[in-house]
């Protein structure tokens, strides 16, 4: 496996990171920090002479460039449409653009990231003539660029992103902070956006504003000046509403399956808000969640047994909801164990579906008429008693390690009135069911929890038959852009429950 030796918040080692994501090329990551020197450590030096970052590893060979390094991933990959081993005149293109952005293209930029960036974070002074020297080899490096996006489309070399995108990107990776004159560039701006909508690109983010942002960082965060929580900026992926065509997901292979409109279709970059400072206020029955204490006497190398936790772990969480919100009777139907290994798995896998990944759609688990059914179907004698009395749907969602990848996120009641849901018709080879969806709204609240460690638990309410209090709250898992490139995958268990009252 590829061994990478870098520090997140320089270009080149965010551009191998990003690029590196995109093309799905698994690594281990040795942290080198920059700005501590340890490029220049007599033991790095023997990976890496000049002393810089990134490096990488695979078995004997050494690799110092971050260009050879995407190159040498890609080509592990095989044929990738980013750096295309049959097409050998795309292929040359983008060799292109690899040469010219470590040649002229770094070098410029460089100069506006050190002045702007850098200096201010050292209390340093930018140094005015050096810009000035500098901006007639900007304005025609970035006019060369210009005149290749007005041709080439949405990205460098055609309609996908290549590793030309993240090589020339990586030297703005600041632009706005760096002030690069940008104005008279329109497809260059529009490119820019385009390389920083992809999710690989998001995600590298964090650590670079954490290094060289912190005034952006402390702006937003819960320790700032001005109170406000810390937020992070994240792509989730809601639906389109497609009126009389139903949104449908087949769990079993069928012709009709074919033609269908399925949900996720609709991805939108949206604000999230670390819940911590108000941990304690939120309320199942107004914003949909709450955060509860849930220390938890079960094994942990027991999850992947069934039967015990149904037998050890359910009878924790009956007992926990009953304390905390009253239920005379709760019952625990179903439980999933999240976590990124299970990627590979398509979400309408039919067996083994108490292993999953963690769902990447804005979604809640049932509906206004898909929960009492759920209630008939479980419990067939009992249903019209019990359903003549408020009944409520609660996940509990409980870490199994430190999350800090792949959090959990909840879109505040309060901003999700009911015609924000529609209906996602769910086919299962012996009947039907149904969730709700969501139609993207900009008025939407989204909550997380940062590095949530497992003795901690988020009830959502998925379900209420009373009107008069939060009845669906939706959620997703999303990629956290402040998470580590190396950060350990997030295990979480998933307990679906209805309480009674």
């Amino acid at each position: 496996m590829l061994k990478l030796y870098l520090d997140p918040c320089t270009i080149n080692c965010r551009k191998v990171l990003a690029g590196l994501d995109y093309l799905g090329t698994e690594f281990t990551l040795d942290h080198i920090d920059f700005f501590k020197g340890q490029q220049k450590s007599e033991e790095f030096k023997k990976i890496n002479p000049c002393a810089t970052v990134p490096a990488a590893k695979d078995g004997d060979l050494i690799l110092t460039e971050s260009n050879a390094i995407l190159q040498y991933a890609a080509d592990l990959k095989g044929d990738t449409p980013a750096y295309p081993s049959k097409d050998l005149k795309k292929r040359a293109d983008i060799n292109r653009w690899l040469l010219w952005e470590a040649s002229v293209w770094f070098s410029s930029c460089y100069i506006y990231l050190v002045e702007y960036v850098v200096k201010p974070l050292m209390s340093a002074q930018a140094d005015q003539t050096k810009i000035d020297e500098e901006a007639p080899n900007f304005h025609k490096l970035a006019s060369i660029l210009e005149g290749r996006l007005a041709e080439s489309g949405k990205f460098l070399c055609g309609s996908e992103p290549t590793l030309a995108d993240f090589a020339v990107a990586a030297p703005m990776h600041l632009h706005e902070a760096s002030r690069l004159p940008l104005d008279q560039y329109p497809s260059l701006r529009r490119w820019i956006a385009n390389v920083e909508q992809l999710p690989s690109w998001r995600k590298t983010q964090g650590p670079v504003e954490k290094a060289l942002l912190p005034e952006k960082r402390q702006s937003n965060g819960s320790s700032g000046a001005n109170g406000s929580a810390h937020q992070v900026r994240a792509d989730f992926n809601y639906t389109r509403d497609l009126g009389d065509k139903l949104t449908e997901l087949y769990f079993y292979e069928d012709p009709r399956s074919e033609l269908i409109h399925e949900p996720g279709d609709d991805a939108h970059a949206v604000t999230v808000t670390d819940g911590w400072h108000r941990a304690d206020s939120f309320s199942v029955d107004k914003e949909g969640f709450a955060v509860l204490n849930f220390t938890s006497h079960y094994p942990s190398d027991r999850w992947h047994d069934e039967d015990h936790v149904h037998d050890s772990f359910y009878p924790e969480v009956v007992e926990l909801l009953k304390q905390e919100f009253g239920a005379k009777r709760v019952l625990v139907f179903d439980h999933t164990i999240r976590t990124k290994v299970n990627v590979a798995k398509k979400l309408t896998q039919e067996t083994n579906t108490s292993q999953r990944a963690p769902v990447r759609l804005v979604h809640c688990d049932y509906t206004a008429e898909s929960g009492p059914i759920r209630v008939k179907q479980l419990l067939p004698e009992e249903a019209n008693d019990l359903l003549a009395r408020r009944v409520a749907f609660f996940n509990v969602w409980k870490p199994l390690n430190k999350v800090e990848e792949q959090p959990l996120a909840m879109c505040d009641v309060t901003s999700s009135p009911p015609d924000n849901y529609f209906k996602l018709h769910l086919r299962y080879r012996d009947r039907s069911g149904e969730n709700y969806v969501m139609r993207y709204s900009p008025e939407h609240k989204w909550w997380y929890f940062p590095h949530m460690e497992p003795d901690k638990c988020i009830v959502l309410k998925t379900y209420e038959s009373d009107t008069d209090r939060a009845r669906f709250v939706g959620h997703t898992a999303f990629d956290d852009p402040e998470s580590r490139p190396d950060a350990p995958a997030r295990q979480s268990i998933e307990i679906r429950t209805i309480c009674f009252f």
